[in-house]
């Protein structure tokens, strides 16, 4: 018992060495821990303040991976709110990263990008308030939609992410199987349908607009039968689908907080 003891207060050594080594090498800053040896960081926040006695800017940060495609709509809603304080609006020239790494001297430390931008960021929300840029980018996109409530949005790239509009559905990504599920529980087969061996009878491609109300409008259905000979059975099964969509409990998008209209695309496959 005492040998794997020991090794374990060995490792535990180790990691509180490694720890407090680390510690040494960081410092407070007001866009948090900054390691000491990334002086190039260091200079650009102080360089951050400076500026900011004479200038203040807002600079836009292009996120990290995957781009939504609607970050840049409200920009110019953005700028005026920014101008009504008198703060210009700029967009950082830096890539940002998150895992960016220096080595010398046998010395392995993180750099981070975008110092003067992030500090230029954040001394705006020390002055105007906590959250203050976040708030005003909500506020501005809440002014884009608002501008654009007479247009179909679509659905899920131009609300707000994950939002569920079959209030059945418990999970975002389930939200189609559940539709698919209670529209089957109440389909009835013509009686000589021809059927095929494999359930690939057919295939109903659905898009409609589920209104600021929760009512549809704009229903559109096509119906591909695997056996042509079912083709007579159409108007029966268009029936059948109109009848579910435009009865089942839709619940109205929200773009940024502000209810929409919004246009939904679904496949019906048995």
């Amino acid at each position: 018992m005492k040998k794997p003891l020991t090794i374990v207060l060995i490792i535990y050594s180790f990691i509180i060495q490694a720890q407090q080594q680390l510690d040494k090498n960081v410092v407070n800053t007001i866009i948090g821990e900054v390691d000491k040896r990334d002086s190039n960081c260091l200079t650009e926040i102080e360089r951050a303040k400076n500026d900011f006695k004479s200038k203040e800017t807002y600079y836009y940060i292009e996120p990290e991976g995957y781009l939504n495609m609607n970050t840049y709509r409200s920009h110019s809603f953005l700028q005026e709110l920014l101008q009504k304080r008198r703060i210009d609006f700029s967009h950082s020239q830096e890539l940002e990263l998150s895992s960016f790494w220096n080595e010398s001297n046998d010395q392995r430390y993180q750099l981070k990008t975008n110092c003067y931008c992030k500090a230029s960021n954040e001394l705006l929300n020390r002055k105007y308030g906590i959250n203050f840029i976040e708030k005003t980018e909500k506020m501005a996109d809440s002014l884009y939609v608002i501008s654009r409530l007479n247009e179909v949005f679509n659905y899920p790239d131009d609300v707000d992410d994950y939002y569920i509009i079959y209030p059945k559905a418990k999970d975002f990504l389930n939200q189609k199987i559940e539709i698919q599920k209670d529209f089957f529980t109440k389909f009835k087969f013509p009686n000589t349908f021809i059927h095929s061996p494999n359930k690939d009878n057919f295939l109903i491609k659905t898009d409609f607009v589920i209104q600021r109300n929760s009512k549809i409008s704009c229903l559109n259905i096509e119906v591909e039968f695997k056996n042509p000979q079912n083709q007579k059975f159409k108007d029966d099964i268009i029936l059948q689908i109109k009848k579910f969509i435009e009865n089942a409990n839709w619940k109205a998008a929200m773009s940024s907080g502000v209810a929409v209209d919004c246009r939904f695309k679904m496949i019906f496959t048995n």
